[in-house]
């Protein structure tokens, strides 16, 4: 992974395209540490593959499906990658899987579809879903009702964790919403999991400094802040500790420049930013709508 700025590497090796390919679009990804890898669609799919490298060549075999009420959004495994938990749309619901099982068990509900989930270590295990009911809610499998539930100005849209710290980014204020002439708010909270116990209240709640809409958030490796990435094709580089906001700033990327002159400067077509993921040394990838990274 070449460091922030630094020209692009020439790839190693081919991309590798796995087979059975979904019916609809993949909305998550989550690899385990025991190189299995489930990827989620709109078509309410879930389906689980066995990673194998050899060398320079990767090889993936599909080995397991569950499918889901409704188009799932979101995915990730637990601790030990034997269990996946996943959520969306259809019933609202968050479930567990176990690869090869041929049903998944519900273990939370929100009112509206739950847009992201994420397994934390911490108090035996962890399931932190964020939905599009305002609210982020705590589960511990156990049982059937939340631990915990954290209402947020508007739906959640991206969220990430690297414990204690938890980034939640949400939705635009709706224009019916909305007072006269004010800004189309976008938040970023980030909360301190060592009191959720205690307290609801975020650390701090800023608004996003993206002129456009959130797809997606990614915690620094060291816990002292945050990317941010949005559908203009542009990353935001975020600190908590307000004394380091000077180092904060954001560049364009995922841009092409267009076919055609304006006034005499020549446009550009802009695509979403739609992942962004941190090596453990600091420097990171980013996905867009463009197909490239």
């Amino acid at each position: 992974m070449a460091a922030f700025g630094a020209p692009q590497a020439a790839p190693q090796a081919p991309d590798y395209k796995c087979p059975a390919p979904m019916s609809d679009g993949i909305s998550s990804l989550s690899l385990s540490n025991n190189n299995l890898l489930v990827a989620t669609s709109f078509d309410s799919s879930v389906r689980c593959y066995q990673v194998q490298q050899q060398g320079q060549q990767v090889a993936a075999n599909a080995v397991a499906e569950v499918k889901s009420d409704g188009p799932v959004l979101c995915s990730d495994f637990d601790g030990s990658g034997s269990a996946v938990y996943f959520a969306g749309a259809g019933d609202n619901t968050a479930k567990m899987w176990q690869p090869g099982q041929p049903t998944a068990q519900t273990i939370g509900r929100h009112e509206k579809p739950i847009k992201c989930i994420q397994y934390v270590q911490m108090h035996n295990g962890l399931v932190i879903t964020g939905g599009w009911d305002n609210s982020v809610k705590f589960w511990d499998t156990r049982q059937p009702n939340p631990i915990q539930s954290i209402t947020v100005a508007q739906r959640v849209y991206a969220m990430d964790i690297r414990s204690p710290l938890m980034v939640v980014a949400t939705a635009d204020v709706p224009a019916h919403e909305r007072q006269q002439n004010s800004p189309e708010l976008r938040y970023v909270y980030t909360f301190n999991l060592q009191t959720f116990q205690h307290s609801t209240q975020p650390h701090s709640m800023d608004p996003s400094p993206l002129k456009h809409q959130t797809r997606c958030i990614a915690t620094f490796p060291d816990q002292t802040g945050y990317a941010i990435g949005s559908i203009e094709g542009r990353v935001a580089i975020q600190h908590v500790d307000a004394s380091k906001k000077d180092k904060n700033f954001a560049f364009k990327c995922h841009r092409q420049s267009g076919q055609q002159l304006v006034q005499g400067k020549q446009t550009s077509e802009v695509y979403a930013v739609n992942a962004i993921a941190f090596h453990p040394l600091g420097t990171f990838a980013t996905a867009g709508s463009d197909g490239g990274a």
